[in-house]
């Protein structure tokens, strides 16, 4: 049996763009002829299917024993019949001749391309563990499918699809179908239909791939980036220190003319990214988390990880930034929940809580004098009493 030149061609096809092996398809083609046959005369146990997808030709050999009264037609021939195929064949031979399987084409076709869906499932279901399933955390590129109920489907290099769901891409970026964007893998989604991809462009991990991407010496561990903080599509801050005394961090990743930190902030829709100096002193870090903002001193609590920074009345707004970003990506940056004020502030703080400190002491004074009185008050009394008896006397 000879297959059809467009359908040899359509297998040729799924073998090289699905990544599915010949030999998978080829036993699937053979399962279809066998579960056909199967069915049609109850056992294909005798049966042998070979198939040539170069030359597009399909055999299929039943091997029957020879004996002298037949009792199954499936699995035994007659001596008589069998002389006709070999004539030199004895009982309790076995004989093999060549199967008539055109009958069944259409039903072996059909089963096959059951089976083949279910290989092609399983194909990519592999395909996907193999080249994902140790990469979370990566960045890839991928390039924009379609966007469906909000949620952005990508294609990655290797024709896997995966999607950026809504709460993990950036506020006011909006990606159109061919687009081409890095992603950072947070998961591989065992579905029942097939392994799905997804993908975050919102993750602080995103910036610390785009910087190693960008930047020999981070990628090469010369500059270490200590944390991240971001509010994505906005503004986010990059603490980085340097192994390396005569290197500078800050610089590095800035690049000459801002060039390396201008291409990081053009992949995240153009988010402004602060690279801050990374301190081993509390103080001096949040100092430096809180620039542009000149800070004048910081107060710490630490079993609270909380505090309290003084900066010039004119930085206020600089320190805050809007929408109080500035002081909520420091806090995240330091682990500190940072209260900044001006330093008129600060001073105007001070003063009533020395006001509060001068009433409590008062509060304190008057208090002692009050409980005082009940020993005066016995004395008067006392005295009164001693009064009464020398009148009573005179």
């Amino acid at each position: 049996m000879k297959l059809d030149p467009q359908f040899a061609a359509a297998i040729q096809e799924i073998e090289t763009t699905r990544g599915i092996p010949r030999d998978r398809i080829v036993d699937a083609l053979r399962q279809g002829f066998e579960a056909a046959y199967e069915k049609n005369f109850g056992s294909a146990s005798n049966l042998d299917v070979e198939v040539n997808l170069r030359t597009g030709v399909i055999e299929a050999y039943l091997t029957k024993t020879v004996v002298e009264e037949v009792v199954d037609v499936n699995e035994e021939i007659s001596l008589a019949e069998a002389r006709e195929v070999e004539e030199g064949a004895e009982i309790g031979d076995s004989i093999g001749f060549e199967a008539d399987m055109t009958s069944l084409g259409n039903l072996a076709i059909h089963t096959f391309k059951q089976k083949l869906k279910s290989l092609i499932k399983d194909a990519e279901r592999d395909k996907v563990m193999r080249l994902y399933g140790d990469r979370l955390f990566e960045m890839i590129n991928c390039t924009v499918l379609f966007v469906e109920r909000g949620d952005v489907y990508v294609e990655t290099p290797d024709k896997v699809e995966g999607i950026i769901p809504y709460k993990e891409q950036i506020p006011r970026e909006r990606l159109n179908p061919g687009q081409r964007i890095k992603c950072l893998l947070t998961e591989v989604r065992n579905v029942r239909k097939a392994p799905m991809l997804v993908f975050s462009r919102t993750h602080a991990d995103l910036l610390r791939e785009l910087m190693k991407n960008e930047v020999p010496e981070v990628r090469e561990g010369n500059i270490e980036i200590v944390a991240i903080s971001r509010d994505p599509g906005y503004r986010a801050k990059v603490a980085v220190r340097s192994k390396l005394a005569e290197l500078d961090p800050v610089g590095s990743c800035i690049g000459s003319r801002g060039i390396r930190i201008t291409a990081i902030s053009h992949d995240v829709n153009d988010e402004k990214i602060d690279l801050v100096l990374w301190k081993e002193d509390p103080f001096e870090f949040i100092a430096e988390a809180l620039s542009p903002a000149k800070v004048m001193s910081v107060e710490l609590f630490e079993e609270e990880r909380k505090g309290i920074v003084v900066v010039p009345d004119d930085q206020i707004s600089l320190a805050i930034g809007k929408g109080w970003r500035n002081v909520k990506l420091a806090s995240k940056l330091t682990r500190y929940f940072l209260d900044v004020k001006s330093q008129s502030e600060m001073a105007d703080f001070s003063a009533d809580m020395q006001r509060e400190d001068d009433e409590d002491d008062y509060i304190d004074d008057d208090e002692s004098d009050y409980i005082d009185e009940p020993e005066d008050e016995a004395g008067l009394q006392a005295e009164a009493g001693s009064a009464e008896d020398d009148e009573a006397g005179e």
